[in-house]
């Protein structure tokens, strides 16, 4: 027998490369360890959905989502679960690794969001390491709103959650995950 859970709160996906800091940005910005961080790439293979309090805004779920490749077609009539879920977010973060440039689905990544309308912000993470000013180029033709942070030092965590809690829509959304 099938059971469903309904899950009340605005959904946030997180998207981006294996690796890329998904995860570590998600136990930031809800200052609690909610999803598991590896160096590995591929640790997460599936959609994850977390309700949080998301202070001040409220209650929200949080959705982890696998690493984006570049074999990833936005158009396809058949969602994977990434695009699945990013399909159903009222939100999505777009984190990307600060030394290296964009790729085809990154890219795809942005125009799908804006081709169904969602908001989204992006995290260039792991600039500890440096920026490669290449993506920051490619970011600001892009017009997109970035923020350039730091997960392991925690470094502009709070300037993207203020950001981020300033940019979510109001309207609460809910749907039920099947058990």
């Amino acid at each position: 027998m099938e059971q469903s859970l309904k899950i009340s709160g605005l959904h946030i996906a997180v998207a981006g490369r294996g690796n890329v800091g998904k995860s570590s940005l998600i136990n930031r910005i809800a200052n609690q360890e909610l999803t598991a961080v590896s160096r590995n790439p591929g640790t997460t293979t599936d959609s994850l959905s977390k309700a949080v309090e998301l202070l001040p805004y409220g209650p929200v779920v949080i959705v982890d989502t696998a690493g984006l490749d570049d074999q990833v077609n936005f158009g396809n009539n058949e969602l994977n679960s990434t695009i699945n879920s990013l399909s159903h977010s009222d939100f999505v973060i777009i984190v990307l690794d600060a030394r290296v440039e964009l790729i085809k689905s990154e890219i795809d990544l942005i125009t799908f969001l804006r081709k169904i309308g969602t908001p989204f912000l992006v995290a260039v993470n792991k600039i500890e390491y440096g920026t490669n000013p290449h993506l920051l180029s490619e970011l600001d033709a892009l017009e997109v709103t970035y923020f350039e942070l730091s997960c392991k030092e925690n470094a502009g965590i709070e300037n993207f959650r203020k950001k981020l809690i300033h940019l979510l829509p109001e309207k609460k959304s809910s749907f039920r995950l099947k058990l």
